[in-house]
């Protein structure tokens, strides 16, 4: 090897650890990044929420869940779930009904407008994952999704909340 393909060899890997020592700040702005996206699309939808009550969302599978599991999957209190149900019920998202194996229980189920909603995002989320994809390639962002799906299972464990299966 060359000694200015060495040294460019070597500044290589030195912007690539750079790279790795920066990743919380790349993750967090990619992560802003892809929220206010994800927002603008779903505002031009006609949908209006709230950070707070976005997270629900894909931890809530179209057949709906009881309080308490959906309360785990978003690792809240169960009060804190409580209000989060009740804002998106109020927007006419959510809706809690009786649950058939449990007489005593509620379920949290989408409404037809949550049904709309969820529609909306997933085509959102897809036009906002091709834009990224152009950015760098779809080789280069699909293995970026499977390092980081792996980065999240090994941190977070496999039942880690937002490990909702595609909806179709």
């Amino acid at each position: 090897m060359k000694r200015s393909e060495n040294a460019a060899s070597g500044a290589g890997r030195r912007g690539a650890r750079r790279d790795a020592d920066q990743v919380a700040r790349h993750l967090l702005a990619l992560s802003t990044a892809i929220r206010d996206r994800i927002s603008a699309g779903l505002e031009a939808e006609g949908h209006t929420l709230s950070a707070a009550t976005t997270q629900v969302l894909p931890n809530l599978p179209l057949e709906g869940l009881g309080m308490s599991e959906l309360a785990t999957r978003l690792r809240l209190t169960l009060q804190r779930t409580g209000q989060l149900v009740q804002q998106l019920e109020s927007d006419g998202y959510l809706e809690r009904v009786g649950d058939e194996q449990d007489g005593r229980a509620k379920r949290v189920v989408y409404t037809r407008r949550g049904e709309r909603l969820v529609r909306d995002a997933d085509a959102v989320m897809q036009r906002v994952s091709d834009e990224l994809s152009a950015k760098v390639g779809a080789a280069a962002f699909a293995r970026f999704c499977a390092a980081l799906a792996r980065l999240d299972t090994a941190v977070n464990g496999e039942d880690a909340a937002l490990l909702l299966p595609p909806r179709r």
